[in-house]
């Protein structure tokens, strides 16, 4: 059997497009998945839209259009966000689908079966951004903290209860024979000392919402929508659930950690599944120091970001400002400096010289030894498997300084060609340069694949058309062929 990855984004509220926050899990999901098909792993990638929501229905009835026809739109607006953003996923789950709502419907009679759910009644506060249940010590003068323009409404309604509380002891054993469950340590301390504490059974369903998956054992109620939700990172592995289930990594926010590092293992206990390897927590997203968001009205449309800068402007600033778990606050200045630094002057500067030395020979370098930069592959290699993604590319942008330096200490251009003894230590600085430029590029693939294939084209040898990471990044090739100089790689932003 093949080597296999599986790795999810959340799936988004359907109520409006995503937003530069939402981007950031697709995109480190799709840097992720990049890396391990160049690993020559069998990869499944699943995003999507959260689409059995109050707040969707709100949104539908407030555009006053039907609701089905309101998610039909507002699914092909998130595709096209993704699509524009160059987010290579393989499937794209809509829970309005019906094998969606199949499949949900056969996890809850199996836990139904198993009596893992029972009738009761719901009576306190409830946050529909949120989509969750509150209580009083959760809010701030009474309003959601997440949510402070929607108003806290009081349920009293007959629901059906998950029995998350059997399951505290599983939890708590299976966090401490699984200390990689969640990423970073400080988030799974957090769920671990939750869970010590007390766990509440949870309503799985709704009686007085209509639009949702119906309760297979009681049609007068339909799901509540994080249990519907969760099992979304299934329903596009039930075909081949032996191959990809459980799925390698979840990136989630923060913000729903709970839902993720403590219900979801025990709705999967409950239903006879297994829980996930590893969840891959983001921290906060602000802007003028205000957490992202929808609701709150201050985003910023990844697409439309791309189309006025570009993507691997966004890509480097998203993940080499702060450790993936860290909040932040989104600075296009910053943006701006990042990319004229690391990919303009350092990277594009290391090319540039690179192709015009070259070419003042006859446009191929043969092979000598070298093995300058192995640490920094060594190091790139334990940070992509950790999930490292800053320190992935800190390291990659060190190599490239590296080389920088080894050329300027060696002065190349000062060689003169017609002197044997000179073009024979020119020739071996170009190759040293043009081997180690060539390894930086496969190993920026995962993050900015188009700029880096197309660096390679212009510095290519006979077996490009198969790159892979462990292959290419040991193995040196005989001989260098140089493309014309052309078009620098990254022109330098001035706004």
């Amino acid at each position: 059997m093949s080597k296999k990855f599986y790795i999810t984004t959340p799936i988004y509220y359907s109520n409006d497009v995503p937003h530069v926050w939402h981007a950031y899990s697709s995109f480190i999901a799709d840097t992720l998945a990049s890396y391990k098909k160049l690993e020559w792993y069998d990869v499944k990638f699943t995003t999507g839209v959260d689409e059995n929501s109050q707040k969707v229905v709100e949104k539908a009835e407030e555009k006053n259009m039907p609701i089905m026809e309101y998610t039909d739109f507002m699914a092909a607006k998130h595709r096209e966000v993704w699509d524009k953003s160059s987010v290579a996923y393989t499937d794209f789950v809509r829970t309005t689908d019906k094998k969606h709502h199949d499949f949900v419907q056969k996890v809850l009679q199996k836990s139904f079966d198993n009596g893992d759910i029972y009738e009761g009644v719901y009576n306190g506060l409830y946050c529909v951004g949120c989509e969750w249940f509150k209580k009083e010590s959760d809010l701030i003068n009474g309003k959601c903290p997440d949510h402070p323009n929607k108003e806290i409404q009081h349920l009293s309604e007959k629901n059906y209860f998950f029995k998350l509380s059997k399951y505290q002891d599983r939890l708590l054993d299976f966090y401490s024979k699984n200390p990689d469950f969640v990423k970073p340590r400080s988030k799974f301390n957090e769920i671990i000392e939750f869970v010590k504490g007390w766990l509440e059974d949870f309503s799985v369903s709704r009686e007085t919402n209509k639009f949702g998956i119906p309760l297979p054992f009681d049609n007068s109620q339909v799901t509540y929508v994080w249990y519907d939700a969760l099992f979304n990172y299934m329903t596009y592995c039930q075909e081949d659930a032996e191959k990809w289930w459980p799925a390698d990594i979840h990136v989630i926010g923060k913000d729903i950690i709970r839902f993720h590092g403590i219900f979801w293992p025990a709705m999967l206990w409950s239903a006879g599944y297994d829980a996930p390897h590893q969840l891959l927590v983001t921290g906060y997203l602000t802007l003028d120091g205000q957490k992202i968001s929808k609701s709150l009205g201050n985003w910023i449309n990844p697409a439309e970001y791309i189309e006025e800068y570009s993507r691997d402007m966004l890509i480097l600033y998203l993940f080499t400002t702060f450790p993936i778990w860290e909040d932040w606050d989104f600075s296009q200045e910053q943006a701006t400096l990042m990319f004229n630094a690391k990919l303009s002057n350092n990277l594009g500067n290391l090319l540039n010289r690179a192709i015009a030395l070259a070419l003042k020979i006859d446009g191929s370098i043969n092979w000598i030894s070298s093995d300058i930069g192995s640490d920094k592959i060594t190091k790139y290699s334990e940070y992509m498997s950790d999930s490292d993604l800053k320190n992935a590319l800190e390291i990659v942008f060190e190599y490239a300084s590296e080389i920088n330096k080894y050329v300027d200490e060696n002065a190349p251009w000062k060689m003169d060609i017609n002197l044997p003894e000179e073009k024979e230590k020119l020739e071996n600085i170009l190759f040293i340069l043009l081997s180690n430029l060539r390894k930086i590029a496969i190993m920026l693939i995962p993050f900015f694949p188009v700029k880096m294939h197309e660096l390679l084209n212009r510095v290519w040898v006979p077996y490009d058309s198969i790159i892979t990471l462990g292959e290419n990044l040991s193995l040196n090739p005989d001989k260098f062929f140089i493309a014309e100089k052309g078009e620098p790689l990254y022109m330098r932003i001035s706004k």
